[in-house]
């Protein structure tokens, strides 16, 4: 190949010279004090994109979802999670470090939802002593390791409604919801309504160097704010940073399904060559399911030939696109992968 390409994941997306444009002219102030225009604008420009009274800037995704489950939680409760979740597999064991609190696995679909009865029996165990009491249902929209897979949204309707019946609070990890709604055309807010809190993330699918956001109930949001500084996540002159999203969010965010038609086009050459199972592509994320313990033996194969992926575990290698990467880079992969492999 005469180019790379880097698929390792949508992290790699660069802010574009628009964006570092609208950054060095961002209009700031001290954030932790209120008084950074462009993160205060930024703020309640995605509280209403969502249908929520108030939203907070935070600097990554993972400190995103603890404030928000933080802020739902007690300590020495319990929060039902995918087994697949990013919030129970890679965030570090956060919500025992930080939080006190004890993560229920329950298993995803392939389309990443939770079965209904898996909720509804997690949910109708009696509560006593013996057991931490559930306070939070977690879900996550699109779904990282099931493949940047769209949950129906009439089942995850159905969960929440459960859960809230229950006395259980819901929580979305949205860190790619932009992808659900760019794919689907359902807005923002109805995606976002059946949760308590929601958090997005602009630094995978909107190609901002820095930063996630968080929505909710004004006093939840207060709440999240308090906790967010004190694990060291107050920033100052970050408008310079807000100034990158409010371009994402002009910019980016309505070029979106060109990184899923880069996935649908290296998907069918990868598949062109019989040799791997594919999930569902609904959205920037592949899973290539190859031999039981080939899988970095791929990703070894596939960076000779310039192309950057993930092992994520012996037999399954992911592939993410972005809206950094040249289309016609893409095309040249596809065109390798179907020749070389």
């Amino acid at each position: 190949m005469k180019c790379s390409l880097e698929l390792r994941s949508d992290t790699f997306s660069m802010p574009t010279r628009g964006m570092r444009n609208a950054m060095a002219q961002a209009e700031v102030g001290d954030d932790v004090f209120r008084e950074d225009p462009t993160i205060n604008s930024l703020e309640h420009r995605v509280a209403e994109l969502l249908g929520k009274q108030a939203s907070l800037f935070v600097p990554s995704g993972t400190m995103g979802n603890g404030l928000c489950i933080r802020s739902l939680t007690s300590p020495g409760q319990r929060v039902l999670c995918g087994s697949k979740s990013h919030v129970y597999n890679f965030e570090g064991d956060q919500f025992a470090l930080n939080c006190g609190l004890q993560m229920h696995r329950l298993d995803e679909k392939p389309s990443g939802m939770i079965p209904f009865e898996e909720i509804k029996a997690a949910l109708e165990i009696p509560e006593n002593i013996h057991r931490a009491q559930v306070s939070v249902l977690a879900l996550e929209n699109t779904h990282n390791f099931q493949g940047g897979t769209i949950p129906p949204q009439n089942e995850v309707v159905e969960a929440c409604s459960l859960a809230h019946s229950k006395g259980v609070r819901t929580y979305l990890d949205g860190a790619r919801l932009w992808h659900t709604h760019a794919a689907t055309g359902i807005s923002l807010k109805e995606l976002a309504q059946p949760f308590d809190m929601v958090s997005l993330c602009f630094s995978k699918a909107l190609g901002a160097p820095v930063g996630s956001i968080v929505a909710g109930p004004s006093d939840l949001v207060d709440t999240a704010r308090w906790f967010r500084k004190r694990m060291g996540g107050g920033m100052r002159q970050a408008g310079i940073l807000g100034a990158a999203c409010h371009y994402a969010l002009d910019h980016n965010l309505p070029e979106l399904k060109t990184t899923h038609e880069y996935a649908l086009k290296l998907a069918d050459a990868f598949r062109s060559t019989g040799r791997f199972r594919i999930n569902q592509v609904d959205t920037n994320i592949v899973i290539l399911e190859t031999q039981q313990g080939k899988a970095v033996d791929l990703a070894s194969k596939l960076a000779e030939m310039n192309i950057a992926v993930l092992a994520i575990d012996s037999s399954s290698v992911r592939f993410v696109t972005h809206l950094s990467l040249d289309p016609d880079c893409v095309d040249e992969a596809a065109k390798t992968i179907e020749r070389e492999l």
